[in-house]
């Protein structure tokens, strides 16, 4: 019996020994947190990629992928000084908030390719948040930026071989696209005011509306009152989606739904959101908003944002985390993530979408963030106010240019 029981007591032993190794766990070299959604086409590829650069590597990555809810739990856990080496941001603007959980990656960049991979403007923007604005305390990962989308099929069926650059001949393209039985623009309500507010940043100058928005004078400003008095004219000839300004994103979808309609202003994402929302396979173009190039005072750049890594100012491993990001951030890993969800990739050595190749183009030469509504909306007493009477200018509500500009005094007091 004793032997027995001894057997019995070793056998327990070597299983508990066996058990204990099973539960043993590999330390963490890296906890990353991501803003990957789950179910989403560039989730399945990042969760992919993760797992190729942890098997190359040799190491233990901790990834939380918190998709929307990010915002909501990152800035906390930053405070309290959760674990997080390497984490995003939705915008550069945030780096300001966020400077003080920021690693200062100046060396790592100098040292590496990233400056012939990204586009500079967005480099430049990261540089801007840092406190001498001369450090990079993150990399950018995917880009946008606002223009005029168009559905190239379009453009080629009327003869406009050459995309708009001055006013004039945006008009003359909406001119030409009208006699062709088609409606120019689409335009739904969430995007008039920051359209407009870009044409005014461009045809009257952003400190012009800067001042305006804050001490009246609309009325005085002949080129406002010009620039209303040319939508009022843009109404009349059918420029618009007849529905225009609809509400989101009926009037944009037209141009998936019926082909009727050809270009719509917005950031890059829209032409996905378009395709995805009707189903249709559309063949994009791009173009930069139209200037008027005897105006110094216009603004000729456009509105740039992008999402960015950083690293943890806490970070004990860092040369990993910047490994990490480099491979995320770059290379055929960045292409693929990003194309997944319809982006344009970030690392200009590679072939970007066949939709985005015009826009590569167009963000490789911008050299000037604007804001993304012309200043417009600097005064958020009245911002809903503004947007009101902009959507009352789109929607024909003013016989004139003066009674539009009116309309914009009447709200600052």
């Amino acid at each position: 019996m004793k032997r027995m029981a001894l057997l019995l007591l070793c056998v327990l032993l070597i299983a508990s020994c066996f058990a204990g190794c099973g539960k043993k766990e590999e330390p963490v070299d890296l906890v990353v947190w991501t803003a990957y959604a789950e179910g989403t086409p560039s989730y399945e590829v990042a969760v992919q990629k993760i797992e190729e650069f942890e098997e190359s590597r040799g190491v233990n990555l901790e990834v939380m992928h918190y998709g929307s809810d990010l915002a909501t739990v990152l800035y906390t856990a930053l405070d309290s000084g959760e674990r997080i080496d390497v984490f995003p941001l939705g915008s550069t603007i945030q780096l300001a908030s966020q400077f003080d959980h920021t690693m200062d990656l100046t060396s790592y960049v100098e040292s590496s390719d990233i400056k012939d991979r990204s586009y500079p403007i967005h480099l430049e923007l990261i540089k801007a948040e840092s406190e001498n604005n001369d450090e990079y305390h993150a990399i950018p990962t995917l880009s946008s930026f606002g223009a005029f989308w168009y559905n190239k099929e379009a453009f080629e069926k009327v003869g406009i071989t050459e995309t708009p650059v001055t006013i004039d001949e945006f008009e003359a393209v909406c001119d030409k696209l009208v006699a062709a039985g088609y409606h120019p623009i689409a335009l739904d309500s969430a995007y008039a005011g920051s359209t407009f507010g870009i044409f005014c940043g461009r045809l009257v100058g952003e400190e012009a509306i800067a001042d305006m928005v804050f001490n009246g004078g609309f009325s005085e400003n002949e080129r406002f009152v010009d620039l209303c008095q040319r939508i009022i004219d843009w109404k009349a000839k059918g420029y618009f989606d007849p529905a225009a300004p609809a509400e989101f994103p009926a009037s944009q979808n037209k141009i998936g739904l019926t082909g009727d309609v050809v270009m719509v202003s917005c950031g890059l994402w829209v032409s996905g959101e378009i395709e995805e929302m009707t189903g249709a396979q559309i063949e994009w173009g791009s173009f930069p908003y139209p200037i008027d190039p005897d105006f110094e005072d216009g603004t000729t750049g456009a509105s740039v944002s992008s999402t960015c890594n950083c690293i943890n100012v806490n970070c004990e491993n860092p040369d990993l985390a910047w490994e990490y990001m480099y491979y995320m951030a770059t290379g055929e890993v960045n292409k693929a993530i990003t194309d997944a969800d319809v982006y344009l990739v970030d690392d200009r050595t590679q072939e970007p979408l066949p939709r985005f190749a015009e826009a590569q183009d167009i963000l490789a030469g911008i050299t000037e963030n604007i804001n993304y509504a012309g200043h417009l909306h600097d005064n958020a007493d009245i911002k809903t106010s503004i947007n009101d009477v902009v959507i009352q200018l789109y929607s024909g509500a003013y016989a004139t240019g003066e009674e539009a500009a009116a309309a914009f005094d009447a709200l600052v007091q």
